[in-house]
């Protein structure tokens, strides 16, 4: 007997769902619709460009100003967040991956204590993009939030 499902792809219906892990909300699909999938996804990744030195003065300069520094050997930008306490680290953290998801756009970090290390740069470009600012900036607010 022949499986239905040899010649198919397991994918989330849902980005909540490949987070949670929940089977009930996977679904298979042929070949086909499984390139589909993953070249619309490749192609709305694509849309993002580096960002143009026009923009690196009007929108990189403010998160400067803000104590962000750039990287040294590479185009991304870095601040470490000192709040009160741990629990006030991880409503920072919590609030950032939020957004972070649904940009699907995920910063590099580290967490000790009351200390939040982020290092922003999109990857697909090869270096700083409007989705870095976008999430430097709302890290920024959020921590004001907080401290």
């Amino acid at each position: 007997s022949s499986n239905r499902y040899a010649s198919s792809v397991l994918y989330p219906t849902s980005t909540r769902a490949a987070a949670t892990g929940v089977v009930g909300n996977w679904r298979f699909y042929n070949r086909q619709q499984a390139h589909t999938l993953t070249t619309k996804a490749a192609t709305k990744r694509k849309m993002v460009a580096k960002l143009t030195e026009e923009e690196r003065v009007e929108k990189l300069q403010p998160l400067l100003d803000a104590g962000w520094t750039l990287v040294e050997g590479r185009d991304a930008i870095y601040k470490e967040f000192v709040l009160k306490d741990f629990n006030q680290a991880f409503s920072l953290m919590t609030g950032v991956a939020l957004l972070a998801e649904k940009m699907n756009h995920h910063p590099e970090w580290f967490n000790c204590y009351n200390k939040v290390q982020v290092t922003l740069s999109t990857h697909d470009v090869g270096g700083l993009s409007s989705q870095d600012i976008r999430m430097g900036n709302y890290l920024e607010a959020q921590a004001k939030l907080l401290i």
